[in-house]
């Protein structure tokens, strides 16, 4: 059995008769509260306590802590709970989640409106705990928030309007932004902050295993929705599954806003499984005085710091961009490293990411000595707006956030970046479909190795090119093996005119580029026909036989342009093979 269905099998063991029902442990005791009970309350159903402050004090580790509804006017249940060791939190009643049932008139509410006490957080989580079915609203800080805890779950809660403070959480450290300069950088000095999540967990020391599942982070002028953190020497396994995450905005002192992040550094392991979460609503209205690039939103936010390391299973994510919103950064997916020596994988499966003005996914290996892999299998990246809505992306100075489909690239000397590409569709985006390079901007010396593997999937009708592949710097091997994919019909705008493009602007010792007939081994059946120009072939050889190129025969004269590289075009195809 795998680990993710653990610990969802886990996290459902302790919930019965609904939400609103937990199974307790025979020596352990049940306690009540509710908003404005009397204060002569003791505890009990009949009885409950009228604060959080005096449950905290009642109970004791092992604990059920059951939240009962309360009519809206007596508000919620202010100051925050500072949970003990396998205690759990829960709100009595239907579930919270279902479509208006937090803004009904009775609900289970806490909060925690006031710096005094835990910081702001409205749940402070500890080893063991479960916290479910609760409407929190409005908190100082974050909704819910553990450090260090070797077990939590957090489970079918409503989550909005965190982070009223506009604390700072998340932080991408600092960086270098490659640029079509060989060899220069954009530095980004103090990186980029973020606000406190409403779900935030933190690891920098021990084991711990997380499930957070079911819950809608909602609202926030100034968080992000759900965090998860490991550095130091912890090591950490978090499944994220069946979340909502919408409307949330970045924050007047902040850079970035993120759906669903996660970040290893130093030391730090995390293992993730991620499943049927929802991002939208993302990013800022022009209207807030922010500016016209909206926000730096990321529906889902993959960061490793070198050394450490971070595995991603994302699987059934749906990312919708709402248009207005978020900048020419903001991207439905982006796994990043930064630092020397980070170690990440992300596997994308079933999913959906749609309308972002930046890149829709991104592998970026921004840091030194690197190894990212990402893998995409029946994945749909469509319909990047490029910035403003302009309807193009190309800056043409930077090589990232150019509203690509897709783009894996190295920024940093000694990276490693392998991108494997299946079943998936790549289409209608403002920019390339999949960009693939090398641009050198942070460390010394060349990028160690770019693998790139594509087949049986559909990338056309791309605003620029339809598959653009770019040295600028130095680089020292490079693969790229494409079969069985229909590569027709771009618009062959901007900077890339053609629907394949194989470029060495720089310096590279090895390359093998096979669409066909090449040492790859791939078996060509591509579709490189229509589009202003089929082939771009600057300074690599490129074998590609066993294509279609729109009429039998092979290209016709000015489908193809090569300089200081060779194409083979052999055994092209009398007609288009199925998929094309």
């Amino acid at each position: 059995m795998s680990a993710g269905r653990v610990l969802l099998l886990a996290a459902g063991a302790v919930l019965v008769g609904g939400l609103g029902g937990v199974t307790a442990s025979a020596d352990a005791r049940s306690w009540y509260v509710q908003a404005g009970a009397p204060a002569s309350g003791t505890g009990s159903k009949a009885r409950p306590f009228d604060v959080l402050a005096k449950v905290e004090s009642a109970s004791r580790p092992g604990d059920r802590i059951v939240v009962l509804p309360a009519p809206r006017a007596a508000g919620a249940l202010d100051g925050g709970i500072r949970l003990q060791r396998r205690q759990r939190l829960v709100g009595s009643g239907p579930s919270v989640v279902r479509e208006g049932a937090a803004r009904a008139d009775r609900a289970p509410r806490v909060t925690n409106t006031t710096d005094a006490r835990l910081d702001g957080d409205a749940v402070r989580l500890a080893s063991g705990s479960t916290v479910a079915n609760l409407v929190i609203a409005g908190a100082r800080r974050g909704g819910v928030y553990g450090v260090d805890v070797t077990r939590a779950t957090v489970v079918g809660n409503d989550v909005s309007g965190h982070n009223t403070s506009c604390t700072r959480g998340f932080h991408i450290p600092p960086f270098n932004v490659p640029t079509s300069a060989p060899g220069v950088g954009i530095p980004i000095t103090e990186g980029l902050h973020n606000g406190w999540a409403g779900i935030l967990v933190d690891a920098t020391r021990r084991p711990g295993r997380f499930t957070i599942a079911r819950n809608v982070v909602r609202d926030a002028d100034c968080g992000d929705g759900i965090d998860i953190r490991v550095s130091g020497t912890a090591s950490a396994r978090a499944l994220i599954k069946s979340n909502d995450l919408r409307d949330l905005r970045q924050g007047i002192d902040f850079e970035s806003i993120l759906a669903i992040g996660l970040q290893t550094r130093e030391q730090g392991r995390l293992v993730a499984r991620l499943d049927d979460n929802r991002q939208s609503g993302l990013g800022n209205d022009e209207d807030l005085g922010l500016g016209p690039e909206g926000a730096d939103s990321e529906g889902v936010f993959v960061n490793v710091v070198g050394p450490s390391s971070l595995r991603a299973l994302i699987t059934r994510n749906v990312y919708e961009h709402t248009p207005g919103r978020g900048g020419f950064s903001a991207n439905g997916l982006e796994f990043v490293s930064m630092g020397d020596g980070g170690r990440g994988l992300v596997d994308i499966r079933d999913s959906t990411f749609t309308g972002t003005p930046g890149d829709i996914v991104e592998q970026l290996a921004l840091g030194t000595n690197a190894r990212l892999r990402m893998r995409l299998d029946r994945v749909t990246a469509s319909g990047s707006t490029g910035f403003a809505g302009s309807g193009t992306g190309d800056t043409f100075i930077i090589p990232g956030n150019n509203a690509d489909c897709v783009i894996g690239a190295s920024g940093g000397a000694g990276n490693t970046v392998d991108l494997i590409v299946r079943r998936s569709t790549l289409t209608n985006c403002a920019n390339n479909g999949l960009s693939f390079g090398s641009a050198v901007a942070n460390g010394s010396g060349p990028t160690t190795e770019l693998r790139l593997d594509v087949s049986d999937s559909t990338i056309t009708q791309n605003r620029g090119g339809n598959l653009r592949l770019i040295n600028f710097t130095a680089l020292d091997r490079l693969t790229a093996k494409i079969a069985r994919t229909d590569l027709s019909n771009s618009k062959g705008l901007a900077s890339s005119p053609a629907n394949v493009g194989f470029e060495d602007r720089g310096t590279t010792g090895q390359a093998v580029i096979d669409l066909g007939g090449g040492p790859l081994g791939s078996a060509g059946g591509n579709c490189l026909a229509g589009g202003n120009l089929a082939a771009l072939l600057v300074g690599y050889d490129v074998s590609a036989r066993g294509a279609w190129w729109g009429t039998p025969g092979g290209p016709g004269p000015g489908r193809t342009i090569t300089a200081g590289g060779t194409l083979d075009a052999g055994a092209p195809l009398d007609a288009a093979p199925a998929g094309c």
